[in-house]
Protein backbone atom coordinates (compact mmCIF):
# COMPACT_ATOMS: atom_id res chain seq x y z
CA UNK A 1 0.00 0.00 0.00
CA UNK A 2 1.47 3.32 -1.02
CA UNK A 3 1.72 5.87 1.77
CA UNK A 4 -0.72 8.71 1.59
CA UNK A 5 0.84 11.68 -0.14
CA UNK A 6 1.08 14.83 1.92
CA UNK A 7 -0.69 17.77 0.40
CA UNK A 8 1.19 20.96 -0.29
CA UNK A 9 -0.22 24.44 0.01
CA UNK A 10 1.00 27.80 -1.16
CA UNK A 11 1.70 30.59 1.30
CA UNK A 12 2.50 34.23 0.64
CA UNK A 13 4.97 36.18 2.74
CA UNK A 14 3.85 39.82 2.74
CA UNK A 15 7.09 41.11 4.25
CA UNK A 16 9.34 39.38 1.71
CA UNK A 17 6.86 39.63 -1.16
CA UNK A 18 7.42 35.97 -2.07
CA UNK A 19 5.30 32.85 -2.33
CA UNK A 20 6.44 29.46 -1.14
CA UNK A 21 4.94 26.01 -0.70
CA UNK A 22 4.94 23.95 2.45
CA UNK A 23 3.65 20.59 3.53
CA UNK A 24 0.64 20.53 5.81
CA UNK A 25 1.99 17.49 7.67
CA UNK A 26 5.56 17.07 8.91
CA UNK A 27 7.53 14.71 6.63
CA UNK A 28 9.76 13.53 9.48
CA UNK A 29 9.65 12.09 12.99
CA UNK A 30 11.03 14.41 15.71
CA UNK A 31 14.24 13.02 17.19
CA UNK A 32 12.77 13.45 20.66
CA UNK A 33 10.27 10.69 19.91
CA UNK A 34 13.26 8.46 19.14
CA UNK A 35 14.83 9.13 22.53
CA UNK A 36 17.16 12.05 21.70
CA UNK A 37 17.41 15.08 24.01
CA UNK A 38 14.69 17.63 23.37
CA UNK A 39 17.24 20.42 22.90
CA UNK A 40 19.00 18.53 20.10
CA UNK A 41 15.66 17.55 18.57
CA UNK A 42 14.60 21.19 18.43
CA UNK A 43 17.82 22.28 16.75
CA UNK A 44 17.46 19.69 13.99
CA UNK A 45 13.76 20.48 13.64
CA UNK A 46 14.51 24.17 13.20
CA UNK A 47 17.16 23.44 10.59
CA UNK A 48 14.72 21.28 8.63
CA UNK A 49 11.86 23.77 8.88
CA UNK A 50 14.08 26.49 7.46
CA UNK A 51 11.97 29.54 6.67
CA UNK A 52 9.52 28.85 9.50
CA UNK A 53 12.22 28.86 12.19
CA UNK A 54 14.94 31.24 11.00
CA UNK A 55 14.56 34.78 9.63
CA UNK A 56 17.93 34.57 7.85
CA UNK A 57 21.04 32.42 7.44
CA UNK A 58 22.89 34.16 10.29
CA UNK A 59 21.08 32.36 13.16
CA UNK A 60 21.36 29.10 11.20
CA UNK A 61 25.14 29.55 11.03
CA UNK A 62 25.23 30.46 14.71
CA UNK A 63 23.37 27.30 15.77
CA UNK A 64 25.53 25.05 13.61
CA UNK A 65 28.66 26.74 14.94
CA UNK A 66 27.45 26.20 18.52
CA UNK A 67 26.69 22.53 17.85
CA UNK A 68 30.13 22.04 16.31
CA UNK A 69 32.09 23.77 19.10
CA UNK A 70 30.08 22.82 22.18
CA UNK A 71 27.99 19.72 21.39
CA UNK A 72 27.58 18.91 25.08
CA UNK A 73 25.23 21.85 25.53
CA UNK A 74 22.64 19.99 23.45
CA UNK A 75 22.86 16.77 25.44
CA UNK A 76 20.47 17.57 28.26
CA UNK A 77 16.70 17.53 28.42
CA UNK A 78 14.52 20.54 29.11
CA UNK A 79 12.73 20.36 32.42
CA UNK A 80 9.23 21.69 31.96
CA UNK A 81 6.93 21.58 34.98
CA UNK A 82 3.91 22.32 32.82
CA UNK A 83 4.01 18.84 31.29
CA UNK A 84 5.57 16.91 28.41
CA UNK A 85 6.90 18.94 25.50
CA UNK A 86 6.82 16.24 22.86
CA UNK A 87 5.14 17.50 19.75
CA UNK A 88 4.88 21.01 21.15
CA UNK A 89 5.54 23.68 18.57
CA UNK A 90 6.25 26.24 21.32
CA UNK A 91 9.21 24.35 22.69
CA UNK A 92 12.27 26.59 23.00
CA UNK A 93 15.92 25.66 23.00
CA UNK A 94 17.32 26.37 26.46
CA UNK A 95 21.07 26.62 26.79
CA UNK A 96 22.14 26.73 30.43
CA UNK A 97 23.33 30.28 30.94
CA UNK A 98 26.43 30.74 33.06
CA UNK A 99 27.54 27.16 32.52
CA UNK A 100 30.82 26.45 30.76
CA UNK A 101 30.88 23.45 28.43
CA UNK A 102 33.88 21.52 27.14
CA UNK A 103 36.58 23.60 28.84
CA UNK A 104 37.09 21.68 32.08
CA UNK A 105 40.80 21.16 31.36
CA UNK A 106 41.36 24.87 30.70
CA UNK A 107 39.47 25.79 33.87
CA UNK A 108 41.88 23.58 35.80
CA UNK A 109 44.91 25.07 34.03
CA UNK A 110 43.95 28.71 34.59
CA UNK A 111 43.11 27.99 38.25
CA UNK A 112 46.49 26.31 38.80
CA UNK A 113 48.23 29.25 37.12
CA UNK A 114 46.55 31.73 39.45
CA UNK A 115 47.53 29.64 42.47
CA UNK A 116 51.16 29.95 41.39
CA UNK A 117 50.74 33.70 40.97
CA UNK A 118 49.27 33.96 44.47
CA UNK A 119 52.39 32.31 45.84
CA UNK A 120 54.63 35.06 44.47
CA UNK A 121 55.08 34.55 40.74
CA UNK A 122 53.97 36.39 37.62
CA UNK A 123 52.48 34.48 34.72
CA UNK A 124 50.65 34.91 31.43
CA UNK A 125 47.79 32.72 30.22
CA UNK A 126 46.49 32.84 26.66
CA UNK A 127 43.12 31.59 25.43
CA UNK A 128 42.40 31.14 21.73
CA UNK A 129 39.17 30.36 19.96
CA UNK A 130 36.44 31.65 17.69
CA UNK A 131 34.09 34.40 18.79
CA UNK A 132 31.42 32.97 21.10
CA UNK A 133 33.39 29.83 21.99
CA UNK A 134 33.42 30.55 25.74
CA UNK A 135 36.73 32.38 26.21
CA UNK A 136 35.30 35.18 28.34
CA UNK A 137 33.22 32.76 30.42
CA UNK A 138 36.35 30.73 31.09
CA UNK A 139 38.01 33.81 32.59
CA UNK A 140 34.89 34.66 34.57
CA UNK A 141 35.09 31.24 36.19
CA UNK A 142 38.26 32.49 37.91
CA UNK A 143 37.33 36.04 38.88
CA UNK A 144 35.38 34.96 41.97
CA UNK A 145 38.46 33.14 43.25
CA UNK A 146 40.62 36.23 42.67
CA UNK A 147 38.13 38.42 44.53
CA UNK A 148 37.95 35.95 47.41
CA UNK A 149 41.73 36.00 47.75
CA UNK A 150 41.71 39.79 48.11
CA UNK A 151 43.10 40.37 44.63
CA UNK A 152 42.19 42.90 41.98
CA UNK A 153 40.56 41.96 38.67
CA UNK A 154 41.11 44.31 35.73
CA UNK A 155 39.10 43.73 32.57
CA UNK A 156 39.77 45.52 29.32
CA UNK A 157 38.76 44.91 25.72
CA UNK A 158 41.11 45.83 22.90
CA UNK A 159 39.46 47.58 19.98
CA UNK A 160 40.31 47.54 16.30
CA UNK A 161 41.59 51.09 16.67
CA UNK A 162 43.92 50.12 19.54
CA UNK A 163 47.00 49.95 17.32
CA UNK A 164 46.48 53.61 16.45
CA UNK A 165 46.23 54.53 20.16
CA UNK A 166 49.36 52.99 21.74
CA UNK A 167 49.05 51.86 25.37
CA UNK A 168 45.59 53.36 25.86
CA UNK A 169 43.87 50.03 26.59
CA UNK A 170 46.43 48.82 29.12
CA UNK A 171 46.83 52.19 30.85
CA UNK A 172 43.05 52.50 31.12
CA UNK A 173 42.90 49.16 32.94
CA UNK A 174 45.62 50.15 35.43
CA UNK A 175 43.97 53.52 35.92
CA UNK A 176 40.83 51.67 37.08
CA UNK A 177 43.05 49.66 39.44
CA UNK A 178 43.38 52.84 41.51
CA UNK A 179 39.62 52.80 42.12
CA UNK A 180 39.69 49.12 43.08
CA UNK A 181 42.44 49.80 45.60
CA UNK A 182 40.34 52.58 47.09
CA UNK A 183 37.14 50.52 47.25
CA UNK A 184 38.54 47.17 48.42
CA UNK A 185 40.70 48.38 51.28
CA UNK A 186 39.90 49.63 54.76
CA UNK A 187 40.78 53.27 55.54
CA UNK A 188 43.82 52.12 57.47
CA UNK A 189 45.10 49.87 54.69
CA UNK A 190 44.40 52.54 52.09
CA UNK A 191 46.39 55.08 54.05
CA UNK A 192 49.29 52.66 54.27
CA UNK A 193 49.30 52.02 50.50
CA UNK A 194 48.99 55.73 49.69
CA UNK A 195 51.81 56.65 52.03
CA UNK A 196 54.10 54.08 50.44
CA UNK A 197 53.28 55.31 46.92
CA UNK A 198 54.02 58.91 47.92
CA UNK A 199 57.25 57.92 49.64
CA UNK A 200 58.59 55.71 46.84
CA UNK A 201 57.74 58.07 43.98
CA UNK A 202 58.50 61.37 45.73
CA UNK A 203 59.07 63.99 43.00
CA UNK A 204 58.19 61.43 40.30
CA UNK A 205 54.62 61.22 41.51
CA UNK A 206 53.53 63.65 38.79
CA UNK A 207 54.77 61.16 36.19
CA UNK A 208 52.64 58.43 37.73
CA UNK A 209 49.65 60.77 37.89
CA UNK A 210 50.08 61.52 34.21
CA UNK A 211 49.79 57.83 33.35
CA UNK A 212 47.11 57.05 35.95
CA UNK A 213 44.98 60.16 36.59
CA UNK A 214 42.69 58.23 38.97
CA UNK A 215 45.58 57.83 41.39
CA UNK A 216 44.20 61.01 42.95
CA UNK A 217 41.25 58.93 44.23
CA UNK A 218 43.55 57.33 46.81
CA UNK A 219 44.35 60.63 48.52
CA UNK A 220 42.96 63.67 46.71
CA UNK A 221 44.64 66.29 48.92
CA UNK A 222 48.15 64.89 48.74
CA UNK A 223 47.85 63.99 45.06
CA UNK A 224 46.82 67.52 44.03
CA UNK A 225 49.92 69.01 45.61
CA UNK A 226 52.26 66.71 43.70
CA UNK A 227 50.74 66.75 40.23
CA UNK A 228 51.71 70.34 39.47
CA UNK A 229 54.66 69.85 37.19
CA UNK A 230 55.78 72.03 34.30
CA UNK A 231 57.27 69.00 32.54
CA UNK A 232 53.93 67.27 32.09
CA UNK A 233 53.74 68.19 28.42
CA UNK A 234 56.85 66.23 27.57
CA UNK A 235 56.36 63.03 25.63
CA UNK A 236 57.13 59.92 27.67
CA UNK A 237 59.13 57.13 26.12
CA UNK A 238 57.94 53.54 26.27
CA UNK A 239 60.86 52.71 28.52
CA UNK A 240 59.81 55.41 30.98
CA UNK A 241 56.19 54.21 30.94
CA UNK A 242 57.26 50.63 31.62
CA UNK A 243 59.57 51.68 34.45
CA UNK A 244 56.87 53.82 36.09
CA UNK A 245 54.25 51.04 35.96
CA UNK A 246 56.78 48.53 37.30
CA UNK A 247 57.42 50.75 40.33
CA UNK A 248 53.68 51.12 40.89
CA UNK A 249 53.06 47.36 40.67
CA UNK A 250 55.85 46.62 43.15
CA UNK A 251 53.81 48.55 45.71
CA UNK A 252 50.22 47.44 45.06
CA UNK A 253 50.72 43.82 43.93
CA UNK A 254 51.62 41.11 46.43
CA UNK A 255 50.64 37.60 47.50
CA UNK A 256 47.89 39.19 49.62
CA UNK A 257 46.66 41.40 46.76
CA UNK A 258 47.52 39.77 43.41
CA UNK A 259 46.59 41.71 40.28
CA UNK A 260 44.88 39.97 37.36
CA UNK A 261 44.59 41.77 34.01
CA UNK A 262 42.23 40.24 31.45
CA UNK A 263 42.66 41.73 27.98
CA UNK A 264 40.00 40.53 25.56
CA UNK A 265 40.48 40.52 21.76
CA UNK A 266 44.24 40.51 22.20
CA UNK A 267 44.70 40.17 18.43
CA UNK A 268 43.94 43.90 18.12
CA UNK A 269 46.40 45.06 20.78
CA UNK A 270 49.34 47.13 19.58
CA UNK A 271 52.98 46.09 19.92
CA UNK A 272 53.63 48.80 22.54
CA UNK A 273 50.82 47.46 24.75
CA UNK A 274 52.28 43.96 24.50
CA UNK A 275 55.74 45.31 25.34
CA UNK A 276 54.38 47.00 28.48
CA UNK A 277 52.72 43.76 29.58
CA UNK A 278 55.94 41.86 28.94
CA UNK A 279 57.87 44.38 31.06
CA UNK A 280 55.48 43.88 33.99
CA UNK A 281 55.70 40.10 33.72
CA UNK A 282 59.50 40.02 33.57
CA UNK A 283 60.34 42.67 36.18
CA UNK A 284 63.04 41.18 38.41
CA UNK A 285 63.32 44.02 40.91
CA UNK A 286 60.37 43.21 43.10
CA UNK A 287 57.19 43.20 41.01
CA UNK A 288 55.33 39.94 41.55
CA UNK A 289 51.89 38.37 41.74
CA UNK A 290 50.81 39.76 38.38
CA UNK A 291 48.56 37.48 36.32
CA UNK A 292 47.95 38.45 32.71
CA UNK A 293 45.19 36.65 30.80
CA UNK A 294 44.77 37.36 27.11
CA UNK A 295 42.06 35.96 24.85
CA UNK A 296 42.21 36.18 21.09
CA UNK A 297 40.42 34.98 17.99
CA UNK A 298 42.88 32.49 16.56
CA UNK A 299 41.34 32.74 13.09
CA UNK A 300 42.38 36.43 13.01
CA UNK A 301 46.00 35.90 14.09
CA UNK A 302 48.54 35.43 11.30
CA UNK A 303 52.14 34.23 11.48
CA UNK A 304 53.60 37.73 11.59
CA UNK A 305 51.36 38.97 14.41
CA UNK A 306 53.32 40.55 17.30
Amino acid sequence: IEPKKKKATVRYDKKKGKSYSTLQAKPYTPLQELGCPSSLSLLVQNLIDGHDAYPSLDPVSSDIHLLNNDPECFLFDIEDSSGPVQGSSSMQLQIKKGKLYGREKQVSLITDAFCRVSSGKSEAFFIGGYSGSGKTMLVQSLTARVDASGGYVLTQKAEQMSKERPLLDVLSAFDNLCLLIRDQNSPRELQKVTKKIMHDFESDFSVLARLLPKISALSPRQSTKRTKDTSMKRVMSLENVCHTLQRFMRIVSSSRTPVMLFLDDLQWAGSTSLELIRALLTDTKGSSCFFFVGSYRDNEVHDGHP
